[in-house]
């Protein structure tokens, strides 16, 4: 494995680790370096496949410990920590991550872009969930993202603070280290 790998897999276990010490600690609601690290590992992992892998692994293992640690009460038995939806929008974040790096306004359109993908899915699941949160119409569909606007703000907050976390520190560490270039 080369440097470089082991260092952007370095920054995943980073993200992890912030995953589980913010929802442990403070338990910020939408607060989560997840789709930042995912649009990193897609911006700065080469291998279109590798990236989503890792994004996915990354997303699950997380899911695995919170779901039968700190959100056990919600989950009935072992949980397996997977989500079709989520982790959809994980993979497309990883693949928008391809184009984060070229320029500041690209950095800042694709950060944008996965806050407003993630938004979308994720309250959709919301709203074909089993539990029948939300009328089966178009109103109900309006319900359920109404809903969600107010974690809407602790999306954008994370999303640019881990972004701009892990690409600046990405960005300081290849200048320092030739072989992450």
């Amino acid at each position: 494995m080369t440097k470089r790998n082991t260092t952007i897999i370095a920054f995943i276990l980073l993200a992890i680790a912030s995953r589980l010490l913010i929802l442990a600690g403070p338990g910020w609601a939408n607060f989560s370096p997840m789709a930042s690290m995912a649009l990193f590992v897609g911006a700065y992992l080469h291998n279109r496949k590798q990236a989503i892998a890792w994004t996915l692994l990354a997303v699950w293992g997380s899911n695995l410990i919170l779901n039968n640690t700190l959100y056990d009460a919600f989950f009935p038995g072992f949980s397996f920590g997977f989500d079709g939806y989520h982790m959809l929008a994980f993979a497309l974040i990883a693949l928008l991550g391809q184009n984060a790096t070229a320029s500041a306004s690209r950095f800042i359109g694709t950060n944008v872009v996965a806050v407003i993908g993630f938004f979308l899915i994720s309250n959709f699941n919301s709203f074909v969930s089993p539990d029948h949160t939300y009328t089966r119409d178009f109103a109900g569909l309006l319900n359920c993202y109404a809903a969600g606007i107010p974690f809407l703000k602790n999306t954008i907050a994370s999303q640019f603070l881990f972004s701009g976390l892990f690409f600046g520190a990405f960005e300081v560490l290849k200048k320092q280290v030739p072989a992450l270039r």
